[in-house]
Protein backbone atom coordinates (compact mmCIF):
# COMPACT_ATOMS: atom_id res chain seq x y z
CA UNK A 1 0.00 0.00 0.00
CA UNK A 2 2.88 2.37 0.78
CA UNK A 3 5.38 1.24 -1.85
CA UNK A 4 6.02 4.80 -3.07
CA UNK A 5 6.51 6.23 0.43
CA UNK A 6 10.13 6.57 1.60
CA UNK A 7 9.11 6.90 5.28
CA UNK A 8 8.57 3.13 5.65
CA UNK A 9 10.64 1.92 8.59
CA UNK A 10 11.30 -1.68 9.73
CA UNK A 11 10.06 -2.29 13.28
CA UNK A 12 10.82 -5.35 15.44
CA UNK A 13 7.60 -5.98 17.32
CA UNK A 14 7.45 -6.58 21.08
CA UNK A 15 4.39 -7.20 23.22
CA UNK A 16 3.63 -4.40 25.67
CA UNK A 17 1.08 -3.27 28.22
CA UNK A 18 0.24 0.39 27.72
CA UNK A 19 -1.82 2.86 29.75
CA UNK A 20 -4.02 5.72 28.59
CA UNK A 21 -4.15 4.59 24.95
CA UNK A 22 -6.57 6.20 22.49
CA UNK A 23 -7.71 3.63 19.92
CA UNK A 24 -9.31 4.98 16.75
CA UNK A 25 -11.88 3.25 14.53
CA UNK A 26 -11.01 2.46 10.94
CA UNK A 27 -12.30 4.97 8.40
CA UNK A 28 -11.39 5.53 4.75
CA UNK A 29 -8.27 3.36 5.07
CA UNK A 30 -6.99 5.05 8.25
CA UNK A 31 -6.76 3.51 11.73
CA UNK A 32 -4.36 3.11 14.63
CA UNK A 33 -3.84 4.15 18.24
CA UNK A 34 -1.93 6.82 20.16
CA UNK A 35 -0.13 6.65 23.52
CA UNK A 36 1.83 9.52 25.06
CA UNK A 37 1.81 11.39 21.76
CA UNK A 38 3.20 8.43 19.76
CA UNK A 39 1.47 5.99 17.38
CA UNK A 40 1.24 2.35 18.52
CA UNK A 41 2.58 0.02 15.78
CA UNK A 42 0.81 -3.08 17.12
CA UNK A 43 -2.56 -1.35 16.81
CA UNK A 44 -2.27 -1.77 13.03
CA UNK A 45 -3.25 -4.78 10.99
CA UNK A 46 -0.32 -5.94 8.86
CA UNK A 47 -0.23 -8.00 5.67
CA UNK A 48 2.77 -9.42 3.84
CA UNK A 49 5.15 -7.73 6.24
CA UNK A 50 3.68 -4.22 5.89
CA UNK A 51 1.28 -1.97 7.73
CA UNK A 52 -2.03 -2.35 5.89
CA UNK A 53 -3.73 0.92 6.87
CA UNK A 54 -2.45 4.49 7.18
CA UNK A 55 -1.91 6.01 10.60
CA UNK A 56 -4.95 8.08 11.62
CA UNK A 57 -4.35 11.52 13.15
CA UNK A 58 -4.97 11.82 16.88
CA UNK A 59 -8.59 12.47 17.84
CA UNK A 60 -9.77 13.14 21.38
CA UNK A 61 -11.59 10.14 22.89
CA UNK A 62 -15.31 10.27 23.47
CA UNK A 63 -15.49 7.36 25.92
CA UNK A 64 -13.22 5.58 28.41
CA UNK A 65 -12.74 1.90 29.26
CA UNK A 66 -11.32 1.23 32.73
CA UNK A 67 -11.22 -2.61 32.63
CA UNK A 68 -7.95 -4.36 31.63
CA UNK A 69 -8.14 -5.27 27.94
CA UNK A 70 -6.18 -7.05 25.24
CA UNK A 71 -5.94 -5.93 21.62
CA UNK A 72 -7.75 -8.08 19.08
CA UNK A 73 -7.73 -5.98 15.92
CA UNK A 74 -10.13 -5.33 13.09
CA UNK A 75 -13.21 -7.54 13.12
CA UNK A 76 -13.29 -9.04 9.64
CA UNK A 77 -16.52 -10.42 8.16
CA UNK A 78 -14.83 -12.56 5.52
CA UNK A 79 -14.38 -16.13 6.80
CA UNK A 80 -10.74 -16.62 5.86
CA UNK A 81 -9.64 -13.13 6.91
CA UNK A 82 -11.48 -13.57 10.20
CA UNK A 83 -9.39 -16.64 11.02
CA UNK A 84 -6.00 -15.30 9.98
CA UNK A 85 -6.41 -11.59 10.85
CA UNK A 86 -9.15 -11.05 13.42
CA UNK A 87 -7.85 -14.03 15.42
CA UNK A 88 -4.16 -13.31 14.85
CA UNK A 89 -3.63 -12.83 18.61
CA UNK A 90 -5.47 -16.00 19.66
CA UNK A 91 -2.57 -17.46 21.67
CA UNK A 92 -2.48 -14.26 23.76
CA UNK A 93 -6.27 -14.28 24.27
CA UNK A 94 -5.91 -17.72 25.85
CA UNK A 95 -2.95 -16.67 27.98
CA UNK A 96 -4.87 -13.67 29.38
CA UNK A 97 -8.50 -14.77 29.83
CA UNK A 98 -9.01 -12.09 32.49
CA UNK A 99 -8.70 -9.31 29.89
CA UNK A 100 -11.55 -8.22 27.65
CA UNK A 101 -10.80 -8.50 23.93
CA UNK A 102 -10.92 -5.24 21.96
CA UNK A 103 -12.24 -5.33 18.40
CA UNK A 104 -12.21 -2.46 15.92
CA UNK A 105 -15.25 -1.63 13.75
CA UNK A 106 -17.85 -4.11 14.96
CA UNK A 107 -20.67 -4.35 17.47
CA UNK A 108 -22.24 -7.18 19.42
CA UNK A 109 -25.17 -7.12 17.01
CA UNK A 110 -22.94 -7.35 13.92
CA UNK A 111 -21.40 -10.69 14.98
CA UNK A 112 -22.58 -13.62 12.87
CA UNK A 113 -23.40 -17.10 14.17
CA UNK A 114 -20.25 -18.62 12.66
CA UNK A 115 -18.07 -15.91 14.22
CA UNK A 116 -19.61 -16.58 17.62
CA UNK A 117 -19.03 -20.31 17.12
CA UNK A 118 -15.34 -19.87 16.26
CA UNK A 119 -14.81 -17.54 19.23
CA UNK A 120 -16.57 -20.03 21.51
CA UNK A 121 -14.60 -23.04 20.25
CA UNK A 122 -11.33 -21.18 20.87
CA UNK A 123 -12.48 -19.93 24.34
CA UNK A 124 -12.40 -16.26 23.39
CA UNK A 125 -15.86 -15.52 24.79
CA UNK A 126 -15.02 -16.01 28.47
CA UNK A 127 -14.80 -12.37 29.47
CA UNK A 128 -16.73 -10.34 26.91
CA UNK A 129 -15.56 -7.81 24.34
CA UNK A 130 -15.04 -4.11 23.82
CA UNK A 131 -15.92 -2.67 20.39
CA UNK A 132 -14.21 0.46 19.05
CA UNK A 133 -16.58 2.35 16.78
CA UNK A 134 -15.50 5.80 18.02
CA UNK A 135 -12.27 7.18 19.54
CA UNK A 136 -11.88 5.32 22.84
CA UNK A 137 -9.46 5.74 25.76
CA UNK A 138 -8.22 2.49 27.31
CA UNK A 139 -6.66 2.83 30.74
CA UNK A 140 -4.88 -0.57 30.56
CA UNK A 141 -4.45 -2.51 27.32
CA UNK A 142 -2.08 -5.29 26.26
CA UNK A 143 -0.82 -5.25 22.66
CA UNK A 144 0.56 -8.75 21.83
CA UNK A 145 2.85 -9.62 18.94
CA UNK A 146 0.55 -11.44 16.49
CA UNK A 147 0.99 -15.19 16.50
CA UNK A 148 -0.10 -15.20 12.86
CA UNK A 149 1.12 -12.50 10.48
CA UNK A 150 -0.52 -12.95 7.10
CA UNK A 151 2.00 -14.36 4.58
CA UNK A 152 4.93 -13.90 6.99
CA UNK A 153 4.75 -16.23 9.99
CA UNK A 154 2.71 -18.66 12.09
CA UNK A 155 4.12 -19.34 15.55
CA UNK A 156 3.87 -22.75 17.28
CA UNK A 157 1.95 -21.11 20.14
CA UNK A 158 -0.65 -19.76 17.73
CA UNK A 159 -0.97 -23.09 15.91
CA UNK A 160 -1.50 -24.89 19.23
CA UNK A 161 -4.10 -22.34 20.33
CA UNK A 162 -6.13 -22.95 17.17
CA UNK A 163 -6.12 -26.78 17.47
CA UNK A 164 -9.51 -27.32 19.14
CA UNK A 165 -11.43 -29.83 17.00
CA UNK A 166 -10.83 -33.52 16.30
CA UNK A 167 -12.78 -35.99 14.19
CA UNK A 168 -11.91 -39.44 12.78
CA UNK A 169 -11.22 -39.95 9.09
CA UNK A 170 -13.79 -42.04 7.24
CA UNK A 171 -12.06 -44.52 4.97
CA UNK A 172 -12.94 -44.01 1.31
CA UNK A 173 -14.68 -40.66 1.86
CA UNK A 174 -13.61 -38.20 -0.82
CA UNK A 175 -14.67 -34.58 -0.63
CA UNK A 176 -14.60 -31.81 -3.21
CA UNK A 177 -14.75 -28.32 -1.66
CA UNK A 178 -16.69 -26.42 -4.31
CA UNK A 179 -16.44 -22.74 -5.21
CA UNK A 180 -19.08 -22.98 -7.93
CA UNK A 181 -21.70 -21.17 -5.81
CA UNK A 182 -19.34 -18.44 -4.62
CA UNK A 183 -20.32 -15.01 -5.91
CA UNK A 184 -16.75 -13.85 -6.43
CA UNK A 185 -14.72 -12.09 -9.08
CA UNK A 186 -11.77 -14.45 -8.67
CA UNK A 187 -13.37 -17.59 -10.11
CA UNK A 188 -11.06 -18.71 -12.91
CA UNK A 189 -12.23 -22.23 -13.92
CA UNK A 190 -15.21 -22.08 -16.23
CA UNK A 191 -16.20 -25.76 -15.97
CA UNK A 192 -16.03 -26.49 -12.25
CA UNK A 193 -19.60 -27.80 -12.28
CA UNK A 194 -18.66 -30.29 -15.01
CA UNK A 195 -15.71 -31.45 -12.91
CA UNK A 196 -18.03 -31.81 -9.92
CA UNK A 197 -20.45 -33.92 -11.95
CA UNK A 198 -17.59 -36.23 -12.97
CA UNK A 199 -16.34 -36.51 -9.37
CA UNK A 200 -19.86 -37.15 -8.06
CA UNK A 201 -20.25 -40.01 -10.56
CA UNK A 202 -17.14 -41.57 -8.97
CA UNK A 203 -18.53 -41.32 -5.45
CA UNK A 204 -17.07 -38.01 -4.33
CA UNK A 205 -19.12 -35.78 -2.03
CA UNK A 206 -19.52 -32.24 -3.37
CA UNK A 207 -19.57 -29.69 -0.56
CA UNK A 208 -20.25 -25.96 -0.70
CA UNK A 209 -18.66 -24.77 2.58
CA UNK A 210 -20.55 -21.48 2.67
CA UNK A 211 -23.81 -23.43 3.06
CA UNK A 212 -22.65 -25.15 6.27
CA UNK A 213 -22.15 -24.06 9.87
CA UNK A 214 -18.65 -23.72 11.29
CA UNK A 215 -18.96 -27.05 13.16
CA UNK A 216 -20.18 -28.79 10.01
CA UNK A 217 -17.25 -27.40 8.02
CA UNK A 218 -14.82 -28.73 10.62
CA UNK A 219 -16.45 -32.14 10.50
CA UNK A 220 -16.33 -32.16 6.69
CA UNK A 221 -12.74 -31.04 6.24
CA UNK A 222 -11.50 -33.36 8.98
CA UNK A 223 -13.38 -36.55 8.09
CA UNK A 224 -12.50 -37.10 4.43
CA UNK A 225 -9.77 -39.51 3.42
CA UNK A 226 -9.13 -37.05 0.58
CA UNK A 227 -10.20 -33.40 0.65
CA UNK A 228 -9.64 -31.51 -2.61
CA UNK A 229 -10.63 -28.15 -4.02
CA UNK A 230 -9.47 -24.86 -5.47
CA UNK A 231 -7.42 -22.89 -2.98
CA UNK A 232 -9.50 -20.57 -0.85
CA UNK A 233 -10.65 -19.73 2.64
CA UNK A 234 -12.17 -23.17 3.22
CA UNK A 235 -8.63 -24.50 3.66
CA UNK A 236 -7.98 -22.02 6.49
CA UNK A 237 -10.32 -24.26 8.50
CA UNK A 238 -7.39 -26.68 8.83
CA UNK A 239 -6.07 -24.34 11.55
CA UNK A 240 -8.78 -25.59 13.93
CA UNK A 241 -8.06 -29.30 13.48
CA UNK A 242 -6.10 -31.43 15.93
CA UNK A 243 -3.90 -34.04 14.23
CA UNK A 244 -5.80 -34.13 10.89
CA UNK A 245 -5.50 -37.48 9.14
CA UNK A 246 -6.90 -36.47 5.76
CA UNK A 247 -4.98 -36.00 2.52
CA UNK A 248 -5.40 -32.43 1.30
CA UNK A 249 -5.03 -31.48 -2.36
CA UNK A 250 -5.35 -27.78 -3.17
CA UNK A 251 -5.62 -26.63 -6.77
CA UNK A 252 -3.76 -23.49 -7.74
CA UNK A 253 -5.72 -20.73 -9.40
CA UNK A 254 -5.55 -17.05 -10.41
CA UNK A 255 -2.24 -15.49 -11.42
CA UNK A 256 0.31 -18.09 -10.49
CA UNK A 257 2.38 -18.73 -7.42
CA UNK A 258 2.43 -15.37 -5.65
CA UNK A 259 -1.30 -14.71 -5.79
CA UNK A 260 -2.91 -18.10 -6.16
CA UNK A 261 -1.32 -20.20 -3.42
CA UNK A 262 0.24 -17.71 -1.08
CA UNK A 263 2.57 -18.39 1.80
CA UNK A 264 -0.18 -18.42 4.41
CA UNK A 265 -1.65 -21.67 3.11
CA UNK A 266 1.78 -23.31 3.22
CA UNK A 267 2.38 -22.20 6.81
CA UNK A 268 -0.99 -23.54 7.93
CA UNK A 269 -0.41 -26.84 6.14
CA UNK A 270 3.06 -27.31 7.63
CA UNK A 271 1.70 -26.68 11.11
CA UNK A 272 -0.90 -29.41 10.68
CA UNK A 273 0.12 -32.23 8.31
CA UNK A 274 2.66 -33.63 5.86
CA UNK A 275 -0.12 -35.11 3.72
CA UNK A 276 -0.83 -31.92 1.77
CA UNK A 277 -0.28 -31.27 -1.94
CA UNK A 278 -0.46 -28.24 -4.21
CA UNK A 279 -1.66 -29.18 -7.68
CA UNK A 280 -1.34 -27.42 -11.01
CA UNK A 281 -4.03 -29.52 -12.72
CA UNK A 282 -4.32 -30.25 -16.44
CA UNK A 283 -6.12 -27.23 -17.91
CA UNK A 284 -6.39 -25.06 -21.00
CA UNK A 285 -7.40 -21.50 -21.81
CA UNK A 286 -11.13 -20.82 -21.95
CA UNK A 287 -13.42 -17.99 -23.06
CA UNK A 288 -14.61 -15.64 -20.32
CA UNK A 289 -17.79 -16.43 -18.41
CA UNK A 290 -18.42 -12.78 -17.64
CA UNK A 291 -16.71 -9.41 -17.56
CA UNK A 292 -14.74 -9.03 -14.36
CA UNK A 293 -15.42 -6.03 -12.16
CA UNK A 294 -11.93 -6.14 -10.65
CA UNK A 295 -8.59 -7.92 -11.19
CA UNK A 296 -9.00 -7.81 -14.96
CA UNK A 297 -5.68 -9.58 -15.50
CA UNK A 298 -6.90 -12.87 -14.08
CA UNK A 299 -7.09 -15.43 -16.87
CA UNK A 300 -9.86 -17.90 -17.57
CA UNK A 301 -9.17 -21.64 -17.68
CA UNK A 302 -11.08 -24.86 -18.12
CA UNK A 303 -10.16 -28.14 -16.42
CA UNK A 304 -8.97 -30.86 -18.80
CA UNK A 305 -11.54 -33.37 -17.58
CA UNK A 306 -10.18 -36.32 -19.57
CA UNK A 307 -6.65 -35.83 -18.23
CA UNK A 308 -7.94 -35.46 -14.67
CA UNK A 309 -10.01 -38.61 -15.06
CA UNK A 310 -6.90 -40.53 -16.12
CA UNK A 311 -5.01 -39.31 -13.03
CA UNK A 312 -7.89 -40.35 -10.79
CA UNK A 313 -8.02 -43.80 -12.41
CA UNK A 314 -4.28 -44.26 -11.94
CA UNK A 315 -4.24 -43.25 -8.26
CA UNK A 316 -7.42 -44.70 -6.74
CA UNK A 317 -9.10 -41.30 -6.79
CA UNK A 318 -6.03 -39.85 -5.03
CA UNK A 319 -6.33 -42.27 -2.14
CA UNK A 320 -3.31 -44.17 -3.52
CA UNK A 321 0.33 -43.41 -4.28
CA UNK A 322 0.80 -39.80 -5.43
CA UNK A 323 4.36 -40.14 -6.74
CA UNK A 324 4.76 -39.05 -10.33
CA UNK A 325 1.44 -37.21 -10.58
CA UNK A 326 2.05 -34.31 -13.01
CA UNK A 327 1.92 -30.88 -11.35
CA UNK A 328 1.49 -32.31 -7.85
CA UNK A 329 3.90 -30.88 -5.24
CA UNK A 330 3.93 -32.19 -1.63
CA UNK A 331 4.14 -29.61 1.12
CA UNK A 332 7.59 -30.86 2.17
CA UNK A 333 8.93 -29.73 -1.21
CA UNK A 334 7.40 -26.27 -1.08
CA UNK A 335 9.95 -23.45 -0.50
CA UNK A 336 7.94 -21.75 2.26
CA UNK A 337 9.82 -19.73 4.89
CA UNK A 338 8.22 -19.12 8.28
CA UNK A 339 9.82 -15.75 9.10
CA UNK A 340 8.84 -15.63 12.79
CA UNK A 341 9.97 -12.40 14.43
CA UNK A 342 11.10 -10.66 11.26
CA UNK A 343 10.75 -6.83 11.19
CA UNK A 344 7.54 -5.34 9.80
CA UNK A 345 7.47 -2.16 7.71
CA UNK A 346 5.54 0.79 9.11
CA UNK A 347 4.82 4.37 8.16
CA UNK A 348 3.55 5.95 11.37
CA UNK A 349 3.92 9.61 10.43
CA UNK A 350 0.83 11.60 9.44
CA UNK A 351 1.78 13.78 6.48
CA UNK A 352 -0.15 16.34 4.41
CA UNK A 353 -0.30 13.73 1.65
CA UNK A 354 -2.10 11.41 4.07
CA UNK A 355 -4.74 14.06 4.67
CA UNK A 356 -5.14 14.49 0.89
CA UNK A 357 -5.48 10.72 0.54
CA UNK A 358 -8.13 10.73 3.29
CA UNK A 359 -10.12 13.30 1.30
CA UNK A 360 -9.71 11.20 -1.88
CA UNK A 361 -11.06 8.11 -0.10
CA UNK A 362 -13.99 10.14 1.23
CA UNK A 363 -14.87 11.39 -2.26
CA UNK A 364 -14.49 7.90 -3.68
CA UNK A 365 -16.88 6.47 -1.10
CA UNK A 366 -19.43 9.19 -1.78
CA UNK A 367 -19.21 8.37 -5.49
CA UNK A 368 -19.52 4.60 -5.01
CA UNK A 369 -23.25 4.40 -5.96
CA UNK A 370 -22.51 6.11 -9.28
CA UNK A 371 -19.55 3.82 -9.90
CA UNK A 372 -21.66 0.73 -9.12
CA UNK A 373 -24.32 1.82 -11.62
CA UNK A 374 -21.65 2.37 -14.29
CA UNK A 375 -20.14 -1.06 -13.58
CA UNK A 376 -23.56 -2.73 -13.84
CA UNK A 377 -24.17 -0.98 -17.16
CA UNK A 378 -20.82 -2.23 -18.49
CA UNK A 379 -21.67 -5.76 -17.30
CA UNK A 380 -25.06 -5.75 -19.08
CA UNK A 381 -23.52 -4.44 -22.30
CA UNK A 382 -20.73 -7.04 -22.15
CA UNK A 383 -23.24 -9.85 -21.57
CA UNK A 384 -25.48 -8.68 -24.42
CA UNK A 385 -22.61 -8.40 -26.90
CA UNK A 386 -21.14 -11.80 -26.02
CA UNK A 387 -24.46 -13.62 -26.21
CA UNK A 388 -25.43 -12.17 -29.58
Amino acid sequence: MFKHTPQLQPVVLQSEILHDVVVLPEKYGFSGAWCNGRPVPLAHMCRRGKQARRQAPFIRPVRTVEAPCIWGGIFQHHYGHFLIETMQNLYAFQQHPERRIVWRNATEDSMTSWQKTLLHLTRCDRNGYEFVTEPTLFKDILFPVPGLMCDVWLTPEQADAFAVFETPVQKGKRIWLSRSDVQSDNIVFTNERELEAMLASRGWTIVHPEHHSAEEQLEIIGSGEVVMGCIGSAFHTMLLLKNPGSRYIVINRMNGESEAHNLQFDLIARARTDNYYVWEPPKHDAPALYRRKTHHSWPWYAFDLDAIRRELDARDDFCGNMEGCPGMTPIKDRPAVNAVGSPILFQLEVSPMDRLYYFYRYVRKMGRPLKDRWTDLQQRLWTKLHRS
